[in-house]
């Protein structure tokens, strides 16, 4: 009976403690921006809500006509129109999040890119030319990013896309009935080891009476 008891302790304290192992999450666009043009437009999609995350300052659009290194669906900024567009594009996340990487596409001439998180990391790069399919990943490996920004040199005319934002999630913090299994387990397996000890105790103390008693016979 006892080691049923400590079997089942065992089992209620696994599964409150269990916690779902993160997972890294990606973005694509594909879904979001299917339907859309290929042409800039300066009417921004901004704010962008997908999932846990909001990006501002650009528009999504898929094929974009000039962006050679990537057609796909992307987000994308321009500073030529005066309008709602703005470099640089940001990325804020509901909760904190580690092991960042994203896909930036230069739709200009050469240009220095430089993405930077909330922790004060940063990764500048040298992109080529639209036209030589300029384009790269840039990664932040912190853990407890909240922010991010993608900035482009150019302060006046810019022109770049991002696509493939990766990131990983924090674990969940445990549910309240998880938490409460994982007592109900602990307090179990307390009781165990409490009858465990007192059953010992209880054997140790008849074993000395009989001793005793057949020593004085």
């Amino acid at each position: 009976m006892r080691r049923s008891f400590k079997h089942w302790g065992a089992c209620l304290l696994l599964l409150g403690a269990a916690v779902v192992p993160s997972s890294a999450t990606t973005i694509d666009f594909e879904n979001q921006a299917a339907g859309r043009g290929g042409h800039l437009t300066g009417i921004p999609d901004s704010p962008l809500v997908i999932g846990s995350t909001t990006l501002t300052g650009g528009e999504l659009l898929n094929a974009e006509v000039g962006l050679n290194a990537d057609q796909t669906g992307v987000y994308a900024s321009q500073g030529l129109f005066g309008s709602g567009e703005t470099n640089p594009l940001v990325i804020t996340f509901a909760g904190p999040v580690s092991n960042f990487s994203v896909f930036v596409a230069n739709g200009e001439d050469v240009r220095n890119y430089t993405v930077s998180d909330n922790l004060g990391d940063s990764v500048t790069m040298s992109l080529a030319s639209a036209g030589g399919f300029g384009a790269g990943t840039f990664a932040l490996t912190g853990n407890g990013i909240t922010t991010v920004t993608i900035t482009s040199a150019n302060a006046d005319g810019w022109d770049f896309a991002i696509d493939n934002v990766v990131f990983t999630e924090a674990a969940p913090v445990p549910e309240p009935r998880s938490l409460l299994l994982a007592c109900a387990g602990f307090i179990l397996l307390l009781g165990v080891a409490r009858m465990a000890h007192y059953s010992r105790s209880r054997t140790n103390a008849l074993s000395s009476a009989a001793f005793r008693s057949e020593t004085a016979q």
